[in-house]
């Protein structure tokens, strides 16, 4: 009898915590982040585009990013800097570390470093320019 029980014991704790380990523990993104990037521009006009973030010769950019809305996996929010504004639409990958991001013009693609930092790859190419930059995303206090 003592050994159905324990058996019982066993199975209760075997299901408990596998149901704890299977429920989605997506991390928590909403709120304000200040973005840090290296990266360039080529343009194939005379001036980038209206959503473009860089100009010609730029190779650094500081901006404000905000995930104003987190639905699970999905997030959602606005990029601004001083030359555009545009927003985003963007998932957190199976492992809750890769991040995936389309705007208006372009993608990114990014890692969960820890709860306040995102590294951040973007590019975009569109019939006036190509931007490529990689940048740090970190959590406003």
């Amino acid at each position: 009898m003592k050994r159905i029980i324990a058996g019982v014991f066993t199975l209760l704790a075997l299901f408990s915590t596998s149901t704890v380990f299977a429920g989605p523990d997506h991390p928590s993104l909403k709120g304000v982040w200040t973005v840090k990037s290296e990266g360039g521009i080529i343009l194939w006009g005379e001036k980038p585009g209206k959503t473009t973030h860089w100009e010609e010769k730029q190779t650094s950019l500081t901006a404000e990013l905000d995930i104003v809305a987190q639905n699970g996996r999905v997030l959602s929010g606005v990029f601004k800097s001083d030359k555009a504004t545009e927003r985003f639409i963007g998932v957190i990958g199976h492992d809750n570390v890769s991040l995936h991001f389309a705007d208006a013009d372009g993608a990114f693609d990014g890692k969960i470093i820890d709860s306040d930092t995102i590294e951040v790859l973007y590019r975009h190419v569109t019939p006036k320019d190509t931007v490529v930059a990689v940048g740090l995303w970190r959590r406003k206090k």
